[in-house]
């Protein structure tokens, strides 16, 4: 048994390092962890991709329609009440209040299309394995801001069991409650009533009472949209977060062997997760060398849980390292460290000469449009 022969610390001016770099090593020559796990430390971003740029600025655009729109509908509930349906001033405009279902209907438009889009972009940027970091500041970015409909949000990305297109809404999320109160007064804004001397009157046509039920409903299914996948973003970084402390066991390096084996470019995200999963705990507790173990007997099903890996051989090791360098260079947003214990000079090398083209990337799945969000 042996360990791999540590390069020189970018920290210091020898292989012991400073106290962060000596600390790895001391961990992995006692055979114990080290002493932190670097994985559950939320350090802040301050080099925002432009994939998360557009997101975050997606998401502020989406939230500004609902939240003129919430306001507007409140204007033209009291104008009803109080002003016997005049008019209501718009961007310096004088709208008629049986007038403004045109307003509501324009809103309810740009709000399908920025969420048909940013939803678009969420997904696209999950398919490109954002570090748990980045995909948690995404999220915390949007959700820590003033405006109404996003602020404090908990992650709806957890669907129900049986309907799995529908999305639980947590009581304990203002979002949630102003988003209900929003689609109220919406319904109520919309129809031609108002409130006279003689009570309540109303005049006009009747399908307007339809346009109300129709435009509520459509920014709901408009919200969800977005809303659920933004919440896959605080999912991805709990899951991770939850898997940190997990043992790394046979079934996780047979399938890092089998992924640079078979070397099939396109896979499903899932499959890349829990990869690059493996690889992130591997990287924080250094394993010794041994050439010398017996391989388990092959079985096509395990038949329980498989127990912890203690060592590697040198050729799961090279296998290992290849495939991380492969998934480093298809995935730059997981921000995959350097210079991982396991990956030597011989392997980049290696790397450089015969992989370097290669590629993995996420197979196109096609999206599910029937998603909403409903509260417990």
């Amino acid at each position: 048994m042996n360990w791999v022969q540590p390069r020189l610390c970018r920290h210091s001016h020898g292989p012991a390092g400073d106290g962060r770099c000596r600390g790895q090593l001391l961990g992995a020559a006692g055979g114990g962890l080290p002493t932190t796990v670097r994985l559950n430390d939320r350090e802040p971003v301050t080099d925002p991709s432009p994939a998360q740029r557009r997101i975050v600025a997606g998401a502020r655009n989406a939230a500004r329609i609902l939240a003129f729109g919430g306001l507007l509908a409140v204007a033209v509930v009291l104008t009803r009440l109080l002003a016997g349906g005049q008019s209501v001033q718009v961007a310096s405009v004088s709208v008629p209040v049986d007038r403004m279902w045109l307003v509501f209907t324009a809103l309810t438009v740009a709000h399908v299309f920025t969420a048909r889009f940013l939803a678009a972009y969420i997904e696209k940027y999950l398919d490109q394995m954002p570090s748990p970091m980045r995909a948690g500041w995404v999220f915390d970015e949007i959700t820590t801001e003033g405006n109404v409909f996003v602020h404090g949000l908990i992650s709806r990305a957890v669907s129900r069991r049986r309907l799995t297109f529908v999305h639980r809404m947590s009581r304990h999320d203002p979002s949630a409650w102003v988003a209900r109160g929003a689609g109220i007064l919406l319904v109520i804004a919309v129809p031609p009533w108002w409130w006279g001397r003689s009570g309540l009157q109303w005049s006009g046509d009747g399908w307007l009472v339809t346009l109300a039920l129709v435009l509520p409903l459509v920014n709901w299914w408009a919200g969800s949209k977005w809303l659920i996948s933004l919440s896959r973003l605080e999912d991805l970084r709990n899951r991770v977060e939850r898997s940190a402390q997990d043992p790394v066991d046979e079934s996780d390096i047979d399938d890092l062997k089998r992924l640079r084996v078979w070397l099939v470019p396109v896979r499903p995200r899932g499959s890349f997760e829990q990869s690059i999963s493996t690889l992130l705990r591997l990287a924080e507790r250094p394993l010794p060398i041994d050439d010398t173990q017996a391989q388990p007997p092959a079985r096509s099903r395990p038949t329980g849980p498989r127990p912890p890996v203690e060592s590697l051989t040198t050729s799961q090791r090279v296998s290992i390292a290849i495939t991380y360098l492969i998934l480093r260079a298809s995935f730059p947003e997981a921000d995959l460290p350097a210079d991982p214990w396991f990956v030597t000079d011989a392997e980049r090398s290696i790397y450089q000469s015969d992989w370097a083209q290669d590629r993995f990337q996420v197979g196109l799945v096609r999206r599910r449009w029937t998603e909403i969000e409903l509260s417990n």
